[in-house]
């Protein structure tokens, strides 16, 4: 088996270099990533068996261009679907695919992964080597699609789902830009005043010698510090904005970070309902492909990102695992409108829980 020279960074950023015994530079790749090492060059050093290999390979593909956009993946996956739903083997669409492919690290991820079918593993296995591209819901729909024999409807059905997602997310960023855009103008509004117009209203009031009101003097008070110190401001807000990064960084951070976020005006209630819409959406294409509810649940828990909605999943697969009810145990959260556990229960009674998870979302 090939021994591989690799340069590379580890976690914390330093410079690394060594050795990596692998079958291939993909598979060297994986696992100098699994050890938690950004390859940045490959070189093939003395192979066990056989001769001596020469030859350079530069990974900046893999590292340098940053996140695959969500409309890339999307593209990727409804074209993907065309080809299978037309009767062409899926290591031909990927064949295909690869050499297509625009964005050079989405690129070179399709490469390892046209490789590692090629070599025998499974869709969905070679899926699962990329978890920052691909979503478990995706990992888990083209294991049931190649279980099932059924791959070119499940992936036509998920090509749907990202599309779904990706105009929820459009549509929520939009509503969020109007009240940002007025927030922000306001408080850049309110600096100014205070820091450049009213202390030099606020001289006109210094040499009277009537008592001012307690409003007019805080404000006052205010304006002059802001006149002084203004300057602090960025450095405040700098500090600020590092100390939140830290902080939701640890559990309890996040939790009150998370809990704080949904009980923003306008905002929260965005954000909780974006976070349920993806919830039922992923459910009701899951349950629709045949998967049980249980190892739904499971799977949808790692979509979500606020972590009291976390928390709301886990009580409901705790729930259901003893044999509750999927309505009642949702009842029990306070994030599921009536209605929407009314649907869910009919849903449950009816046999069409995939159908009403739609609905919901």
């Amino acid at each position: 088996m090939p021994v591989f020279r690799y340069q590379g960074l580890s976690a914390a950023g330093k410079s690394v270099n060594g050795t990596v015994e692998a079958s291939n530079e993909a598979g060297a790749y994986r696992l100098l990533t699994g050890d938690g090492i950004t390859p940045i060059a490959l070189e093939t050093g003395v192979a066990q068996e056989g001769p001596k290999r020469g030859g350079r390979r530069l990974l900046w593909g893999l590292w340098s261009s940053g996140r695959v956009p969500a409309a890339t993946r999307t593209l990727f996956m409804r074209e993907l679907a065309t080809f299978i739903g037309a009767d062409i083997p899926l290591l031909e669409a990927l064949d295909v695919l690869r050499k297509q492919e625009a964005n050079p690290r989405f690129q070179a991820i399709l490469n390892d992964i046209h490789d590692q079918v090629k070599g025998g593993e499974s869709f969905s296995k070679a899926l699962t080597t990329y978890p920052k591209v691909f979503s478990p819901l995706l990992f888990s729909m083209v294991r049931v699609g190649e279980t099932g024999g059924m791959l070119g409807p499940v992936l036509e059905q998920m090509a749907t789902w990202m599309e779904h997602e990706e105009e929820v997310r459009d549509e929520v960023r939009a509503a969020m830009a109007y009240p940002m855009m007025i927030v922000s103008l306001g408080f850049v509004t309110v600096i100014i005043l205070l820091s450049f117009v009213l202390p030099r209203i606020t001289t006109i009031f210094a040499g009277m010698e009537a008592e001012l009101p307690l409003p007019t003097r805080l404000l006052m008070s205010t304006a002059g510090f802001m006149g002084r110190w203004w300057w602090t401001l960025p450095i405040v807000g700098v500090l600020a904005a590092v100390g939140v990064a830290r902080g939701i960084k640890t559990p309890a951070g996040r939790n009150l970070y998370d809990r704080a976020a949904l009980g923003l005006p306008i905002f929260g209630t965005l954000s909780m309902r974006s976070a349920l819409s993806r919830f039922a959406r992923a459910n009701s294409a899951m349950l629709a492909s045949g998967v049980p509810l249980l190892e739904s649940l499971k799977v949808v828990r790692g979509l979500v990102d606020n972590t009291l909605i976390v928390a709301m999943i886990e009580r409901t697969i705790e729930g259901v695992t003893r044999g509750q009810p999927l309505a009642r145990s949702l009842a029990q959260s306070p994030y599921f409108p009536p209605g929407v556990i009314h649907l869910l229960g009919v849903g449950e009674r009816t046999g069409k829980l995939a159908e009403m998870f739609d609905r919901v979302a």
